[in-house]
């Protein structure tokens, strides 16, 4: 799975360079990170008229790039392979107050855990996941720490009540829970829109979670002032066609400032992603 992503990757980059404009080849492209919460075609699908939006109006070549798992695309922000990224809100705290990036802007639609699990199969209450199998997408996503706090305060430990089951997609968490391999799944609104036909008349919600924040523009240091202008474009693209038909593919809602409160309320789950990062092996 991982060579496949790397490999398609690889071909987006390519095929981004061959449709961008003439003063491509004389501009350095500016590199964008997107989080994988989709799979590498879905994203740069959805996010194909942000780079032609950015690409006039900072006119400069943009580059769109992620990679396989949350864990390695962090370790890329940090590493300075992308000179914008769009993470999770928890991430993007944890990666400017231990790396200096700088927050520019969040998408007005909030975020939350959803437990879903199968019609056939319905669950009564969160104990009945004692001893059995709870699909996730990625454990170090928001949604997923949230469900696993949630679970907490119901008094159900992972790896001790119950077992977490990595899976690579939102769509696979999906089919975990309707094949019966997990009784419960953690999904989030953007994943369930992705849903086909057969996810749709097979599951249903079990829980929604309260909302948090959304993913995170953040820059690298090394933007400096230019962070500024970029910024100012994000905030305008909301009102141009290509951001009405991204927000449409999307359900963003727009893009809006983020402020130094709703950073700091990240800190308990920055906290347990840099024990999660810091802990694997």
């Amino acid at each position: 799975m991982q060579m496949v992503d790397r490999a398609l990757k690889g071909i987006w980059i390519l095929f981004a360079l061959a449709l961008a404009p003439a003063w491509a080849a004389t501009s350095e492209p500016l590199r964008i990170g997107l989080l994988p919460t989709l799979s590498t075609r879905t994203l740069i699908t959805n996010y194909h008229p942000l780079r032609i939006y950015l690409e006039r109006a900072l006119q400069r070549p943009v580059v769109l790039l992620t990679a396989p798992d949350f864990r390695t695309f962090h370790r890329d922000t940090t590493a300075g392979s992308f000179d914008l990224v769009v993470t999770g809100a928890h991430l993007a705290r944890l990666a400017q107050t231990e790396h200096g990036m700088q927050p520019l802007a969040t998408y007005r639609a909030t975020n939350r855990a959803t437990l879903i699990m199968a019609k056939s199969r319905p669950v009564r209450s969160p104990q009945d996941l004692r001893g059995k199998n709870l699909a996730i997408f990625d454990p170090l996503a928001l949604v997923v720490l949230q469900a696993i706090d949630w679970l907490g305060s119901q008094g159900l430990r992972a790896d001790r009540d119950y077992r977490l089951l990595d899976t690579p997609s939102h769509n696979s968490v999906a089919h975990s829970v309707l094949s019966g391999e997990s009784i419960m799944g953690v999904t989030a609104p953007a994943g369930m829109r992705n849903w086909t036909p057969e996810m749709r008349e097979g599951l249903q919600v079990f829980i929604e979670l309260p909302p948090v924040p959304a993913l995170i523009w953040i820059a690298h240091p090394r933007m400096g002032a230019e962070a500024e202008r970029i910024k100012a474009a994000l905030l305008r693209f909301t009102g141009t066609p290509e951001g009405r038909q991204f927000m449409a593919t999307t359900a963003y809602q727009g893009l809006r400032e983020v402020g130094a409160d709703e950073l700091r309320s990240l800190d308990p789950y920055a906290r347990e992603a840099a024990r999660l990062l810091r802990d694997a092996p």
